[in-house]
């Protein structure tokens, strides 16, 4: 409402100001209470975290091994897994020339996560399957070992071509 005195217009408020929005202490009161939150459960989500990059890592590891199997029978030729310290590659025959299938993985870089084999017998960082997917080479078993935070999961492939990540 206005009221005309003379030439100058005066504004006349029947409500006191009032403007939207939080106060500066208002917020750091919250960034506070969130910050000690975040404090004591971020033990506990690191813990879970670390726990997920190594299932993550079991799952993509055995994935590997059983698309390298895949491979092998559907293309009725060779196929290797090689380890490379913490990278897996699928390698395939081609005309008696070994070349990569599959985009390389690094589990180290993607996880976090340390590999180590086992195989039998011992020292082979590869595992060959032939057109029926089964083991080749001198190789009956193999394992990957995960390591991440002090726990280890494994996976195993057996003479037969069968993929396991738990159990073996």
């Amino acid at each position: 409402m206005f009221t005309r005195t003379g030439d100058a217009a005066i504004e006349q408020s029947t409500s006191p100001r009032w403007q939207p929005g939080f106060t500066i202490l208002e917020l750091l009161v919250v960034l506070t209470v969130a910050g000690v939150l975040i404090g004591i459960s971020g033990k506990g989500l690191a813990s879970a975290y670390a726990g997920n990059s190594r299932q993550s890592a079991v799952r993509v590891a055995s994935s590997t091994l059983f698309r390298t199997r895949a491979i092998a029978i559907q293309r009725s030729r060779q196929a290797w897994l090689v380890r490379s310290g913490n990278t897996l590659k699928v390698l395939g025959d081609s005309s008696g020339t070994k070349v990569q299938l599959a985009p390389a993985v690094d589990l180290a870089a993607r996880y976090g996560v340390t590999l180590s084999s086992v195989s039998t017998p011992v020292g082979r960082d590869s595992v060959s399957f032939d057109a029926r997917g089964l083991i080749t080479g001198t190789t009956t078993a193999y394992k990957i070992i995960i390591t991440r935070a002090a726990k280890t999961d494994t996976v195993c492939v057996s003479g037969l071509g069968n993929t396991r990540a738990r159990g073996c």
